[in-house]
């Protein structure tokens, strides 16, 4: 039996731990976070999912979304260390610029961002995917 109180829980707390992932995520390329916190704390949300709906609606709903995400994560990771190579530096050195927003000034932005970006798709497809492999293990 599945209980109201989580399915109403699970519902509203999906968009507000991905509005805080998505701030853990900025914010980390330059204080404590980055994508792998932001990716954990995503992923909770999608097992909580999970087990208050059912691992087979999650996945459903979920899952042309989320099946990619490792494998485009990792690429964009890969091309964020590799994006300095082509510039002659070493892998995963880092660039920097600012880009100067009208009302708010300048908005440090980085590779390591991108980097993040990658390194959170992966967490939180791999989590994904636990679920998926999880719930097939759980039908047979």
């Amino acid at each position: 039996m599945r209980s109201l109180i989580l399915r109403k829980v699970a519902t509203s707390i999906l968009p507000v731990t991905t509005l805080f992932a998505f701030y853990l995520l900025l914010r980390g390329h330059n204080h404590p976070g980055g994508g792998f916190i932001a990716g954990l704390v995503t992923s909770a949300a999608v097992i909580l999912q999970g087990l208050s709906f059912g691992a087979s609606w999650a996945q459903s709903r979920l899952d042309h979304v989320l099946r990619p995400a490792p494998w485009v994560g990792l690429a964009i990771a890969i091309a964020a260390g590799a994006i300095p190579l082509s510039q002659g530096d070493g892998f995963l050195t880092h660039y920097h610029a600012y880009l100067e927003i009208p009302n708010r000034g300048p908005v440090h932005l980085s590779t390591t961002l991108l980097f993040d970006v990658g390194v959170y798709l992966v967490v939180v497809g791999i989590a994904a995917t636990l679920l998926r492999v999880f719930s097939e293990e759980e039908g047979q």
